[in-house]
C-alpha cells in the first residue's frame, strides 16, 4: 500500500510535468511568449519538487540505516508532518526502529544480569584475550588479589611474578595450585581455565579460588587421625610399663624397709622411681596431645565479649604483674553467638602467647579490640608489641607439635584453631620481627 501510494504520487507529478512542458510548446508555437516563460517556471518548480520528493524518501532511509550501523535506536518519523503518501513508510521504519531499541534493552538487561551474576560469585573470574587484555573481572577476584583496577595481565606481575606465569601457561581443562603472599596474608589458589573463540577472537577464562581453609580443614582432620592413632599406640605401651614400675618400686621400697639397706637395692630403687616419674610424664604428655581429638561440640549462645574479656583479665591478672604487661581490652557489649567456654581458651592460649613475645620488649602492651565487619561478622583482634616473627613461623605456627618455646608443646594454637573451625571461624597472624604480633579472629 504504501509503495503503490508513492507510485500514484510519482505519476501524478509526471503528468503535471508532462502538461506543463506541453502548454509550454504550445504556446512557444504559437507565439505566446510571456507565457511560456511562466509556464516553464512553473515547469522548473514542478521538476525541482518531484527531484526533492523522490530524494526526500531516499534521505530518510539513509538516515534511517546509519542510525542502526551506529546502534543508534532513537530516530523515529513523525508521521502527521510528513505527508499521507509515507505514513504507512515511516510507520513501518518507526516499527522497525522500536524492535531493534527493544533487542538493545533485552541484550543490555542480560548482559547486567550476567555482570551481577558474576560478581555475586564467590570465586575470582579472569578472562583476557590474546592481547592479554581483560575483559572481565569480577569482584570477587578483586578483594582475593586486593586491586581495585586490573585492565592488563601484565599487572599481575606486581602481585606475583608465580601468578602470571601460570595464568598465561595453565591450558585448557588444567587446574593448578599456588602459593602466595599478598601483603602479610599467605593465599593457596586453585586456578582452572578454559579457552574458547567468540568471532573468531581469543579468550582465555581463568577461575581462582583461595582455598586455604579446606586445606587447613584437611590438615585437622589429618592431624587429629594420626594424634589420634599415636596417642592410642603410646598409652597402650606406657600404660603397664607406668603400672609395673609403680608395682616394683612399692616391692622394692617394702623389701629396703625389711633388710638392710644395700648399693644394689639403693640403685634398684633410684631407677625404679625414675622409669615411673619419666612414664608419668610420658603420658601426661600424650594425654596432654589427645586433648586435640577431645574438643566437645560447642554449644552456641549469645555471649558477651566484653564481659568474658574482663573475666580472662582477672584470670591473668597475676600473670600480667609478674610481667610487667599492660592488657587493654576495647570491646563492645554486644551479644555473639559462640561457645563461651571453648572460646575462652582460644582467647587465653592467645594472651598467654603474647605475653611471652613480650618478655624482652621495655613497655610490654597488648591490646584486644572487637568491632562488626559491613559482612556482618565480628571481628577480634589481639595484638601485642613483642618480638614478631618471621614468615616460616607465621606458616607453621597452627600445625600440632610446631614451637618455638623451650617448654612449648605446641597444641595451644593448634587447638584454638580447632575450636575456631567448629565455629565457622577463621583466624589469620600478621607479624613482624622485632614490631609485634596481630592475631585477626572472623566469627
Amino acid at each position: 500500500m504504501v509503495f503503490k501510494n508513492f507510485r500514484i504520487q510519482v505519476i501524478l507529478r509526471v503528468i503535471i510535468l508532462t502538461l506543463s512542458t506541453t502548454v509550454f510548446a504550445w504556446c512557444i508555437a504559437y507565439h505566446y511568449y510571456l507565457r511560456s516563460v511562466y509556464v516553464a517556471v512553473a515547469g522548473i518548480l514542478i521538476l525541482a519538487e518531484l527531484i526533492w520528493y523522490i530524494d526526500r524518501f531516499n534521505r530518510d532511509i539513509k538516515t534511517f540505516m546509519l542510525a542502526l550501523l551506529q546502534r543508534d535506536f532513537t530516530t523515529h518519523y513523525d508521521d502527521t508532518k510528513l505527508g499521507k503518501s509515507f505514513d504507512g513508510l515511516y510507520g513501518i521504519l518507526n516499527q522497525i526502529s522500536a524492535i531493534f531499541k527493544k533487542i538493545s534493552a533485552e541484550k543490555e538487561i542480560q548482559y547486567r544480569y550476567l555482570e551481577m551474576l558474576i560478581d555475586h560469585v564467590q570465586v575470582g573470574i579472569l578472562s583476557f584475550d590474546k592481547n592479554e587484555r581483560i575483559h572481565l573481572i569480577n569482584a570477587a577476584l578483586k578483594r582475593l588479589l586486593n586491586r581495585q583496577v586490573i585492565i592488563h595481565l601484565s599487572v599481575l606481575a606486581d602481585i606475583d611474578p608465580a601468578l602470571l606465569t601460570v595464568v598465561r601457561e595453565i591450558k585448557t581443562g588444567q587446574t593448578k595450585l599456588i602459593k602466595i603472599r599478598i601483603g602479610t596474608e599467605l593465599l593457596h589458589l586453585s586456578l582452572h581455565a578454559s579457552e574458547f573463540k567468540l568471532n573468531e577472537e581469543y579468550f582465555k577464562l581463568v577461575s581462582m579460588q583461595n582455598i586455604r581453609a579446606e586445606l587447613d580443614a584437611r590438615d585437622m582432620e589429618a592431624w587429629q587421625k594420626l594424634i589420634r592413632v599415636m596417642t592410642h599406640e603410646i598409652m597402650n605401651s606406657i600404660s603397664p610399663i607406668t603400672s609395673l614400675s609403680s608395682t616394683l618400686h612399692s616391692l622394692v621400697r617394702q623389701q629396703t624397709s625389711d633388710f638392710p639397706t644395700t648399693p644394689l637395692f639403693n640403685a634398684l630403687d633410684q631407677g625404679l622411681a625414675a622409669i615411673h616419674s619419666r612414664s608419668e610424664g610420658l603420658h601426661n604428655f600424650t594425654e596432654a596431645y589427645r586433648r586435640l581429638t577431645r574438643i566437645p561440640t560447642p554449644v552456641f549462645r549469645p555471649t558477651n565479649v566484653k564481659a568474658l574479656l574482663e573475666r580472662i583479665h582477672l584470670l591473668l591478672e597475676k600473670e600480667l604483674k609478674e610481667k610487667s604487661t599492660t592488657l587493654e581490652i576495647h570491646a563492645q557489649e554486644i551479644p555473639v553467638l559462640m561457645d563461651g567456654d571453648l572460646m575462652e581458651q582460644v582467647f587465653i592460649n592467645l594472651i598467654r602467647n603474647a605475653i611471652e613475645a613480650t618478655t624482652a620488649t621495655t613497655a610490654p602492651l597488648i591490646s584486644i579490640s572487637q568491632l562488626i565487619a559491613i559482612s556482618g561478622k565480628t571481628i577480634i583482634t589481639i595484638s601485642d608489641n613483642g618480638c614478631g616473627m618471621n614468615a616460616e613461623t607465621m606458616e607453621n605456627i597452627f600445625i600440632p607439635f610446631y614451637t618455638t618455646k623451650k617448654n612449648g608443646s605446641g597444641i595451644g594454637l593448634a587447638l584454638s584453631k580447632q575450636i575456631l573451625h567448629l565455629h565457622h571461624a577463621e583466624i589469620k597472624v600478621n607479624s613482624t620481627l622485632s614490631q609485634g604480633t596481630q592475631f585477626v579472629i572472623s566469627l
